[in-house]
């Protein structure tokens, strides 16, 4: 694996370059972090026989692009718990965008390609699977058996064809992984049991989602209305369509609308325009010349108390406090 920027002479990061220290039971780890004139952050990565975890964060002062190569086989278990990032590869047909709170499974095998983050801040969680030891507990049904075939074909791809919320079961293992207390065997032991409870849990709402089992071609069609909904709820934060003309503008009935949106970003309009004004809110509170009257007045918020309760429902935190 190599990451690197187009203006920055040298790789950022390759992974055969870095010593890991190895405890006793085998278990490789290592940490860096980096600061670069246009992001900084930290990275780790675990290493175990069957797989490897790696997780980290990032701070982007501007949209920031960065390439990367990975010379290896993987099927990857990708969590974004923050940001908002759009990834091309040399062997997708299509870009592949993923937003906070959410998941999917990607296979590649030897590939290329750039990632472009959109956010001020990202955290991500991932886990690389070998895939002789993935496809031992892959179904072989419905969309599980297209991807099935992808691996078998060496063909670069997604187990689904949108992202799905990452539930707060997933959020738990994620942070149990993470904050893992234990040494050695009694370490490698938890960690090979937390991965495959959190593969279960993937697996399991991916077998229950009726897009992932449904006609491919109806399913792609009813993604692509929902991916153009909200294009136009983006385009329109501040002076919102109703429901009704929302679903004409997209060619469907305000019921599909309502039920397929959340199926697909993992909330209701309502819910991912609030999500997207709070979390513009929280970018214009590092510009000291803004009151909070201003701030609420630019995200569409009449009243600055109900701006104030609004973020603070979803920060924990009043707006003047997060600023502090």
């Amino acid at each position: 694996m190599k990451l690197y920027l187009k203006d920055l002479e040298g790789i950022i990061y390759e992974s055969g370059s870095i010593q890991h220290h190895y405890d006793r039971a085998g278990t490789g780890e290592f940490k860096f972090t980096f600061d670069y004139k246009k992001f900084s952050g930290w990275y780790k990565e675990i290493v175990l026989d069957n797989f490897k975890i790696s997780y980290g964060k990032g701070s982007f002062s501007e949209k920031t692009t960065i390439s990367f190569e990975f010379e290896e086989e993987t099927v990857e278990m990708h969590f974004s718990i923050m940001g908002n990032s759009s990834t091309s590869i040399d062997t997708f047909h299509n870009n592949f965008s993923i937003g906070p709170n959410s998941h999917n499974i990607f296979y590649g095998n030897d590939f290329r390609g750039k990632v472009e983050w959109n956010s001020k801040e990202m955290f991500f969680f991932e886990i690389n699977l070998k895939t002789a030891f993935f496809e031992q507990y892959l179904p072989t049904s419905g969309q599980f058996d297209v991807f099935k075939k992808l691996i078998q074909n060496k063909e670069s791809g997604v187990i689904s064809l949108h992202n799905h919320p990452i539930t707060s079961d997933m959020f738990t293992l994620i942070n149990s992984i993470i904050n893992c207390p234990l040494k050695n065997e009694f370490r490698k032991l938890f960690l090979e049991s937390k991965v495959m409870e959190l593969l279960l849990l993937q697996l399991n709402q991916l077998q229950e989602c009726e897009f992932c089992f449904a006609n491919a071609e109806a399913s792609k069609n009813i993604i692509d209305k929902m991916h153009l909904a909200r294009d136009i709820v983006i385009g329109k934060l501040n002076n919102p369509v109703s429901l009704p003309d929302l679903a004409k503008m997209v060619s469907t009935n305000e019921c599909t609308l309502k039920k397929e949106f959340k199926n697909v970003f993992g909330t209701t309009v309502f819910g991912y325009i609030r999500d997207i004004k709070m979390e513009k809110a929280k970018n214009l509170l590092l510009n000291p010349n803004l009151s909070i009257s201003e701030i609420s007045d630019i995200i569409g918020y009449k009243n600055p108390q109900h701006f104030t309760a609004a973020f603070k429902k979803q920060y924990g935190k009043a707006p003047s406090l997060l600023r502090k």
